[in-house]
């Protein structure tokens, strides 16, 4: 294990056509480092900090921001062009690792923390919760699986092939680059507090879809966001198979604030992925 494993890995990804397409489908250290060792390099995640902090070629400059005229489009997956071959995939992407312990995660679950999703986020509620939080210490922002954390389940290799196939299907979809950017298991009575991603600016797209529909229409999973201009709290409320896309600003003004909360006995799953800024035309001019 080593830094020059790593480096010599980092230069072959910059090379290789097949291997970019297949990084676009990883999103955290862990399955990069398996990845890796697929491939004949072995290294460690300190190695990899090593590694990328000591590359002379600086990082990409993120692209200028645009207003954000709309906060939200939602579609039913069913409904897209092209998107006949994501939805296929869907059985292979929604994992239930056996690598989780949900009765600690149950044992982790905090209703506080539930409830703050309730109050928005300029309020001074709020701030005051916030605050307190963070005097306790530790990380209490997600109550969730993250599924690329979870390398070593029997499942990997077989949700790993589903992911980069998805890729390409996006990508023919939009024409153009579409990468990951997480994905995640909602058990039940699970949540994502409040958060802005505004270090990652420009568009995104989820993909969210159930293990089975909800009996109640009004008790559901949702995705709650609060709008910029307005102040005002805007849930949406979800089912099965639904494609929702929002851009993501840094402009201190047009923060896009936003929570998910999965308050039943459902499973939900959500995919996230970066998407072109010209999604919309594609859709538009897909036959």
């Amino acid at each position: 294990m080593s830094v020059e494993s790593c480096t010599r890995f980092l230069r072959l990804t910059g090379e290789d056509p097949l291997i970019q397409q297949q990084m676009k489908a990883l999103t955290g250290v862990a399955e990069v480092i398996r990845f890796a060792r697929r491939n004949g390099y072995d290294f460690t995640g300190r190695d990899l900090a090593t590694a990328v902090s000591s590359d002379s070629t600086p990082p990409p400059l993120p692209p200028p921001a645009t207003r954000s005229e709309f906060y939200h489009h939602e579609f039913a997956m069913d409904d897209l062009p092209g998107f006949e071959a994501v939805v296929a995939e869907l059985p292979h992407l929604k994992i239930m690792p056996s690598t989780v312990d949900l009765a600690r995660f149950d044992d982790e679950f905090r209703e506080e923390d539930l409830l703050s999703t309730s109050l928005a986020p300029s309020e001074p509620a709020y701030l005051r919760w916030r605050e307190q939080v963070a005097g306790d210490g530790g990380r209490r922002d997600f109550h969730l699986v993250n599924l690329d954390n979870h390398v070593t389940h029997p499942r990997y290799d077989d949700y790993l092939a589903a992911k980069t196939r998805v890729i390409a299907a996006l990508e023919q979809v939009f024409g153009d680059e579409v990468r990951f950017s997480g994905s995640m298991w909602y058990p039940p009575n699970s949540y994502r507090l409040w958060h802005t991603n505004e270090d990652q600016p420009g568009w995104r797209m989820y993909l969210v879809d159930l293990d089975a529909d909800f009996p109640d229409p009004d008790h559901t999973s949702f995705f709650r966001y609060q709008h910029p201009d307005t102040g005002e709290l805007v849930t949406l409320r979800e089912r099965s198979r639904i494609a929702r896309l929002f851009r993501i600003e840094q402009d201190p003004e047009r923060r896009f604030w936003h929570c998910i909360v999965n308050p039943t006995r459902r499973h939900r799953w959500s995919f996230g992925f970066v998407v072109p800024d010209h999604w919309a035309e594609r859709l538009a001019d897909s036959p």
